[in-house]
């Protein structure tokens, strides 16, 4: 069985997104996370993944200062925007736990980096599950799935951009 916590973790950004126009009113959700959140996240979390296949099992985790600075800049990068999802122009309409679940993001990121910072595989895959618990939690105020189980593809629809 190949599992990867990268590839669990897809949906958990895969139908969110950002304008690249900062002033731009109500800017899209669905940019922000797809352009921005999503793949900034998938450099996290496949810095470090267990796997076990038919190949058998191995590991993946950083092997030298620049595959940790990497690692460490993906999540000061999701911190910032999960900052940035705290502005008018993404909370707009939104309810009023928007902002909490965007500072969510925000902490969890600051585990994030201070896991790569240490070096630590195991805690960079512990931070990693923080991340998704973060992001799916969120979609399940803001982008349920049918019979309440979290969107596992982009085929969902967002409920609010």
């Amino acid at each position: 069985m190949h599992w990867k916590l990268g590839s669990v973790m897809i949906f958990c950004l895969a139908s969110c997104t950002a304008s690249d126009q900062g002033d731009a009113p109500q800017a899209s959700t669905k940019g922000m996370m797809a352009d921005h959140v999503q793949p900034t996240a998938e450099v996290y979390w496949n810095a470090v993944q267990y796997i076990s296949d038919a190949n058998g099992s191995r590991e993946i985790i950083p092997e030298n200062e620049a595959e940790w600075q990497r690692t460490a800049q993906a999540a000061q990068k999701l911190k910032q925007l999960g900052e940035d999802l705290k502005l008018t122009k993404y909370a707009a309409n939104k309810g009023t736990d928007w902002k909490d679940f965007a500072q969510g993001l925000v902490d969890a990121a600051g585990q994030a980096e201070q896991a790569a910072q240490a070096h630590s595989p195991e805690k960079v895959l512990e931070a990693g599950g923080i991340l998704y618990n973060v992001c799916s939690a969120c979609h399940e105020v803001y982008m349920p799935a049918p019979g309440g189980l979290a969107p596992t593809d982009q085929s969902n629809p967002i409920t609010s951009e």
